[in-house]
């Protein structure tokens, strides 16, 4: 069971799905239309509080005018954790979600107990990533996971509400996004993320290969793991495994 709370911060509302019992854990999820309760939600939830935020201009949500880079989103998300009171929770992030994660680790590490970052965005690539921007949805989702049904957002003969949905988060991505789908000072400001990180990668990703997600982990000075037959939303693919990897990790934190 789950709720869905608004609360009030300096940029706007934030719309918080929240549910379990156990140490407080803040849940940044992923792009295309990934935001909903899911049976990843539910598997956290067996042994932490979850909140789990909806990014602004994700899920229906509108995008507004202060939303320009990733930075944005960590200080929006700084405010949450004053706001609702939480004290040094677990951050769990998800593709562009460990992107914000990353980024909040960079700026307010003495707040947060950890990071597990899921197939992580923001480091500049050796060699150019698959571009989701220029491709057609069936083919976006068959980058982004082994699971998600292309077939359903077929712009011929799929599902126009879902389409349409994750068309939506693809445009708030692609505006953070706008000018490189990297920041060029996350390698100059890792250093500064002082909690314990863990990174971890579906071992069949075909966004991120395996080298930059290790790169990844190295630049934060993080542990790593592989998920075995996970794509890029290790989450979405395999939400026990990723589950299991994020009461691992805390429990390392615990002894």
């Amino acid at each position: 069971m789950h709720e869905i709370i608004d609360v009030e911060l300096p940029s706007q509302v934030a719309r918080v799905q929240h549910g379990g019992e156990g140490p407080p854990l803040l849940l940044l999820h992923s792009e295309a239309n990934t935001s909903s309760w899911s049976d990843f939600h539910d598997e956290l939830a067996a042994s932490f509080e979850v909140y789990a935020p909806i990014h602004p201009g994700f899920g229906g949500e509108e995008t507004p005018n202060w939303l320009t880079d990733v930075s944005d989103l960590s200080f929006h998300y700084k405010d949450l954790l004053e706001a609702l009171n939480l004290k040094n929770p677990l951050v769990v992030g998800t593709s562009l979600g460990a992107w914000i994660a990353a980024d909040l680790a960079i700026h307010f590490s003495s707040c947060l107990k950890g990071l597990v970052l899921f197939g992580p965005l923001g480091l500049r690539p050796t060699e150019p990533l698959p571009d989701l921007f220029i491709m057609q949805l069936p083919e976006v989702f068959s980058h982004l996971s082994n699971s998600l049904d292309g077939s359903q957002v077929d712009p011929m003969t799929g599902d126009a509400e879902l389409a349409t949905a994750v068309w939506t988060d693809l445009a708030t991505q692609a505006r953070l996004m706008w000018r490189r789908n990297y920041d060029p000072r996350l390698s100059l400001r890792a250093h500064h993320a002082k909690c314990p990180i863990m990174v971890a990668a579906g071992d069949e990703d075909r966004l991120t290969p395996l080298t930059y997600t290790q790169q990844y982990a190295e630049l934060f000075d993080a542990s790593f793991s592989s998920v075995s037959g996970a794509g890029h939303l290790v989450s979405v693919d395999q939400p026990a495994a990723a589950a299991a990897l994020v009461n691992s990790f805390y429990s390392t934190l615990e002894n």
